[in-house]
């Protein structure tokens, strides 16, 4: 596809940040107006929303066929149709994309010569791949595409440089992912309705008794394994995991979660005593120097984007307070597009 490469950069722009927009109200009975919405004062036309629209148009179309616009899909505000959906991402996309531009120049932000030749590469391809339908459509120019992909350019890169300018640093050791076994004697069941049921203090005695000479035999009997204490006691929740240190500690608490941190590779801890039962650990590997490297890599990447979101929820109220996209979009010009 000739507009894929542009696609893939179109989607680098796609950031997690909901945005409120203000402007000049469309009527839905308006459908010869080539202004979709306004957003800052600013109209976004037909022709530009057409070129984020349309690259999305034809992907779908390819993957999931003509009829995927009417298909309802849940979601957290309700049902809704992929149409409806995409409209409003795509109106979001654009208007993170003004709103990261307008900060271009109060951080400096510019272009190299090799960027700006690239932009006219992308644009040139995209241009040349539409049809001449889609250029009578759409009213598109070659010059509003290059605007378009100078744009998203512009916008990763101040989005790149706010995220290069916050200093969060995370050690290894908040990151670390430890591998560990966990062999339960639980001290409840549950019921057939789904509810819990705690064991008796008579039945608690006997799962400590039992945990107790599970661990006599594993430090005495060189052919003990964890397989065949599983199998002798009927044991429901033994299992290995993995786990950083929060989720450890939310899992377990503090006290037990720091007596599983202080076993070595191999060590077998003591019988420990939760809300679940009765416990003995083994610690497979202490730290997971993959995993905990791909750990601190998601806890920074989760904390930058926490930063940005709480910077660009500003930056958008600045740039235009009251949106109310059911109100201000033109739909019925926003949809000819998955109607031709």
């Amino acid at each position: 596809m000739k507009r894929h490469y542009f696609a893939c950069m179109i989607t680098v722009f796609l950031f997690a940040v909901a945005t409120v927009l203000t402007g000049c109200s469309k009527k839905d009975n308006e459908e010869n107006s080539l202004v979709v919405y306004n957003f800052g004062g600013d109209d976004i036309t037909y022709a530009e929303y057409y070129i984020y629209a349309k690259t999305i148009e034809e992907d779908y179309r390819k993957v999931y066929g003509n009829g995927v616009w009417e298909l309802e899909l849940n979601t957290d505000e309700g049902s809704s149709t992929v149409k409806d959906i995409t409209l409003k991402d795509i109106v979001a996309d654009i208007n993170r994309v003004k709103v990261l531009n307008a900060h271009a120049a109060e951080l400096n932000i510019t272009l190299t010569d090799s960027e700006v030749s690239e932009i006219d590469e992308i644009a040139d391809k995209f241009y040349k791949g539409l049809t001449e339908e889609d250029v009578k459509e759409s009213g598109i120019s070659p010059q509003l595409v290059k605007a378009v992909i100078k744009e998203n350019m512009m916008a990763n890169k101040v989005y790149e440089q706010v995220l290069e300018d916050y200093d969060f640093e995370i050690s290894d050791e908040e990151a670390r992912m430890i591998s560990f076994y966990d062999m339960v004697f639980e001290c409840y069941k549950l019921e057939k309705d789904g509810s819990i049921k705690e064991y008796s203090e008579e039945e608690k005695e006997e799962q400590l008794n039992k945990a107790n000479e599970a661990l006599k035999s594993l430090a005495e009997d060189e052919g003990t394994t964890y397989e065949k204490l599983v199998d002798k006691y009927n044991l429901q929740y033994a299992s290995s995991y993995t786990m950083s240190k929060s989720q450890l500690t939310e899992e377990y608490g503090e006290s037990v979660a720091s007596k599983i941190l202080e076993l070595s590779d191999g060590e077998v801890s003591v019988v420990v005593e939760t809300q679940y039962g009765y416990h003995i650990f083994k610690m497979i590997k202490s730290n997971d120097e993959e995993l905990t490297k791909e750990n601190k890599e998601n806890i920074v990447r989760s904390k930058q984007k926490e930063y940005f979101s709480g910077m660009f929820d500003d930056w958008v109220h600045d740039y235009d307070s009251g949106f109310d996209f059911d109100k201000q979009v033109n739909k019925k010009l926003a949809e000819k597009i998955w109607q031709s």
